[in-house]
Parts: C-alpha cells; structure tokens; sequence
C-alpha cells in the first residue's frame, strides 16, 4: 500500500444545510471506515473541500465516484499524491462547516486552496499548508 493524500474542490449545487452536510459526513464514516481512508470535508459559501488520505488506489477510486455525485459540481482535483503520514488519522471524515466559523477561517481556506492550485505534485504539503489544516484539525470536535 502507498499511502497518499488527494485534495479537491467543487462547487455545492445548492447551499447545503447542517443535516445534508451531517448525512453525507456519515455515510463518509460508514465507507471510509472500510477502506481505511481517513480525511476531513470543508464547507464554506456553497463550496466543498475535502482531503482524503488512504492507500492510493482507493482514495483515487473514491474520487472518481464523489466527481459523479449531483450535489456538487466543478469538481476540480488538486493535488493526488504520496504521503509519508496521515493529517487527519483520527477522522473517517472529519467536518467542518466554515460558515459556522469566523471569516479567518473562511480565509484560511481560501488560501489553502489557492497554494494546493499553485503547487505542482511534490510541493503540496508545505509548512504553510500544513499550518493551515492543522488549525482547521483544532476546530474540529473530538473523534
């Protein structure tokens, strides 16, 4: 198994409420639990964000059919790439509804996604991006 990390976005087709979020963050649980992915779920302003950590093949696998899924589109892949270690172990799927939060953290997120589109495969974990999910780990309620 090689382990990996993928990071997408994609834009919500309508604005979500806390029980679809809640429902898809639980059947996420339920299946990655299975598979042995870990990974968390952003969601701000009608977009989604999430990274996914597992084996490779299955995290890649996971992609193609949340890219199908009609809630969202504009799927966009980021980064698909291996990974010495897990961010999120502890979370099957991990969420965190930015709307809820301060506009720091909205900020936060949008710079994330701005260095994951401006890194090429090897730089994607840099310092600053890994400052940035660990500060989104610490809003998140214990496992």
């Amino acid at each position: 198994m090689v382990l990996g990390h993928l990071l997408y976005i994609s834009d919500a087709c309508h604005a979500m409420s806390r029980a679809e979020l809640e429902e898809i963050r639980s059947v996420s649980v339920r299946h990655n639990a299975r598979l042995g992915i870990t990974g968390v779920l952003f969601y701000s302003a009608g977009h989604f964000v999430q990274l996914l950590e597992g084996d490779m093949e299955q995290i890649h696998t996971l992609f193609e059919k949340i890219a199908d899924d009609a809630r969202h589109e504009n799927v966009k892949l980021l980064t698909l790439r291996p990974s010495d270690r897990r961010v999120f172990a502890q979370w099957e799927m991990g969420l965190l509804d930015l709307d809820e939060q301060s506009k720091v953290y909205q900020r936060d997120l949008v710079e994330l996604v701005r260095l994951a589109e401006s890194a090429d495969d090897s730089t994607f974990g840099t310092p600053v991006e890994m400052e940035i999910l660990s500060k989104f780990c610490m809003l998140l309620p214990a496992a």
